[in-house]
């Protein structure tokens, strides 16, 4: 009769290794766990992104769309009516909070939306409803797996040179859409190329920089693919109010409740600074004289 016992070997390997009952030990088993392959890392996330559909809206969305659809109507100083022109600047300000640097988005894509413009003010004062703006969040979710995707491809391959003599305009925003799919993967592969020679030029090796641009990547996708229904009306009805002015925004409960601890300075906390790292929450440092540091754990 024996059991089993292990310990990490070098490399990463976890050693096994078997005692019996007089405490002899078996010659050792080595059963090596390969590293995580940073790409397929990133191909393996962005997989669950394949299939997007639109969020459900909550159960009060109507309500505050309708409420803050009107109050930005009647109560602003603006005194504008959400009319026909109000609507394309709610449209356009959305598209842009979303994609501001026109890299996702495809003009087919935008060409589609503006088909929405015609029933947007009613949808919006009248009955409350959000599915315009969750069905082009759903269309964004595609084009950035679309990218994180493509961009997983050109890493896996690593097949990065700098011979020739190519150009890249790393400031989008005033520039348009790419018409379709196949100019968007042009863009892509510029882009990631210039991220490439960035992190060369900051003297990276080949195999850091794979590993940095697939998890900035993966970050990326994140990001967007694991906001919940309440964030997405907050950034949908951000747009609305910036389609009045630029300094009106929407605030959503949570946004809310930060807002004013910010305004009362009323947070009570630990005591700690923390950074977000690849999606994981770490302490960065104690702040000196706060509960954690006093605590001395």
């Amino acid at each position: 009769m024996s059991y089993w016992q292990g310990r990490l070997g070098r490399w990463g390997a976890v050693v096994l290794f078997s005692t019996g009952l007089l405490g002899a030990e078996a010659p050792p088993v080595a059963l090596t766990i390969q590293p995580v392959n940073p790409v397929q890392d990133l191909i393996t996330y962005s997989s669950k992104y394949a299939t997007v559909t639109p969020l459900l809206p909550g159960p009060h969305d109507p309500n505050i769309t309708r409420l803050a659809a009107n109050m930005l109507q009647q109560m602003h100083y603006l005194r504008r009516p959400l009319d026909t022109e109000m609507a394309q600047r709610f449209l356009n300000r959305y598209l842009e909070m979303l994609d501001p640097v026109h890299i996702h988005f495809l003009q087919s894509d935008v060409r589609q939306f503006e088909k929405y413009l015609p029933k947007l003010p009613d949808v919006t004062l009248n009955k409350g409803e959000t599915i315009i703006g969750r069905e082009i969040f759903a269309r964004f979710l595609q084009r950035v797996d679309q990218r994180v995707e493509f961009v997983a491809g050109l890493l896996r391959k690593d097949e990065f040179q700098f011979t020739g003599d190519d150009r890249y305009q790393p400031s989008r925003k005033d520039l348009p859409w790419p018409e379709d799919e196949e100019a968007a993967k042009v863009l892509w592969r510029q882009s990631l190329r210039h991220e490439y020679l960035e992190e060369i030029l900051n003297k990276q090796t080949p195999e850091q920089v794979i590993r940095k641009l697939s998890a900035r990547y993966k970050r990326l996708m994140r990001s967007w693919g694991e906001l919940a229904s309440d964030e997405v009306l907050q950034i949908y009805l951000t747009a609305l109010a910036n389609a009045y002015d630029p300094h009106s925004d929407y605030l959503g409960k949570a946004q809310l409740d930060n807002f004013a601890i910010s305004m009362n300075l009323s947070l009570f906390g630990i005591g700690a600074l923390l950074r977000d790292d690849d999606g994981y929450c770490k302490i960065e440092s104690l702040v000196a004289g706060g509960p954690a540091a006093r605590s001395k754990k």
